[in-house]
């Protein structure tokens, strides 16, 4: 519980900060077009949760994060569990994640908004992205379990279900949870991105690139600071979930 108590207040003290370093640059600039005060940026905050329109495009915001990112975790796995059983599988999604992680992603959102639709492009760039992280942390994490064990266990026919549920799945528990947060939340920043370059129909990310274009930037300013909170709210949600899901790791 004091734990807890000090993180917020250290947390609590970094907000405060960047408040009064945005405060004071916003005074030292004075233009509200380039730079608007906290407090204007709080209104439009205020403003946007008025709108029906902020909320449905919130709503599936949220719904393409979590589809992205559902669709890199399944092929991240499966690619991995592949990989940990045959070598030949390893040494040929090894090039191919490492291409795929130096391809820019921006190059990957130009080609996918001319070939596909940009409801769909924010999903797959998402997915595309993040793949190959949960791909190489869930890999290391089956490379780490104790093959001495796992040798054991086949020699005296132990079943595979029994295996994966006394070995794999209390080893892999840990790692996939863990990565699971951070890309999570990554997986939510990627998506808006997507979002504002497609113009994606009911998104947040249309609606930032509507204020740019509008040069409403206390309401680009409002968007942003939803953004922030809902990844920050998306890792701490998983985070939880790691400590009630492993209370004594």
């Amino acid at each position: 519980m004091k734990q807890l108590l000090v993180n917020f207040i250290y947390s609590l003290a970094v907000v405060l900060l960047i408040l009064l370093i945005w405060y004071i640059a916003s005074l030292w600039i004075s233009v509200d077009l380039i730079l608007p005060t906290p407090g204007q940026a709080i209104i439009s905050l205020g403003s946007c949760l008025t709108e029906a329109e902020f909320w449905i495009s919130l709503g599936w915001t949220l719904l393409r994060s979590i589809e992205g990112f559902v669709f890199a975790f399944v092929l991240s796995l499966v690619f991995s569990i592949l990989s940990y059983c045959f070598k030949t599988v390893e040494r040929l999604f090894t090039p191919l994640m490492a291409i795929v992680r130096a391809v820019p992603t921006m190059a990957i959102l130009l080609l996918l908004i001319i070939i596909i639709s940009p409801n769909l492009t924010p999903i797959i760039v998402a997915g595309i992205v993040i793949c190959p992280m949960l791909y190489q942390s869930f890999l290391s994490g089956f490379q780490q379990i104790d093959k001495d064990l796992i040798e054991m266990a086949n020699l005296y026919r132990v079943p595979l279900k029994r295996q994966i549920l006394q070995f794999y799945i209390p080893n892999m528990k840990p790692i996939i949870l863990d990565h699971s947060a951070t890309t999570f939340s990554l997986n939510i920043k990627l998506v808006i991105a997507a979002e504002a370059l497609a113009q994606t129909r009911n998104s947040i990310g249309k609606l930032m690139q509507f204020a740019k274009v509008n040069l409403d930037v206390g309401r680009l300013f409002a968007l942003t600071i939803v953004a922030v909170v809902l990844s920050l709210l998306s890792e701490v949600l998983l985070r939880s979930l790691r400590k009630v899901l492993i209370p004594y790791d």
